[in-house]
């Protein structure tokens, strides 16, 4: 195994534990920044997974890179509209 694979399959794994910062209540969906920086690892982790296919020009790599990005600043978006709402 490579030093790239260790470092992504980390930052996944960590990704993932982080990701329990998310939590649902009576108030709704909501997360604080473990939940935030468990969603930047997980993208960071499938973008250095496919980066080759990315670079490549993979139309559907690229497409679910984005839409990944796009759901990560949807979050961001949403935690900071709670938090100044709260």
């Amino acid at each position: 195994m490579s030093k790239r694979q260790i470092l992504i399959g980390g930052a996944f794994a960590i990704g993932l534990f982080l990701m329990a910062g998310y939590t649902i209540d009576n108030r709704g969906f909501h997360s604080g920044i473990y939940g935030i920086l468990g969603s930047i690892l997980l993208v960071i982790a499938y973008l250095g997974a496919f980066w080759p296919q990315i670079k490549a020009g993979d139309r559907h790599a690229r497409r679910l890179a984005c839409w990944l990005a796009a759901l990560l600043g949807l979050i961001i978006i949403l935690d900071i509209a709670e938090a100044l709402l709260a």
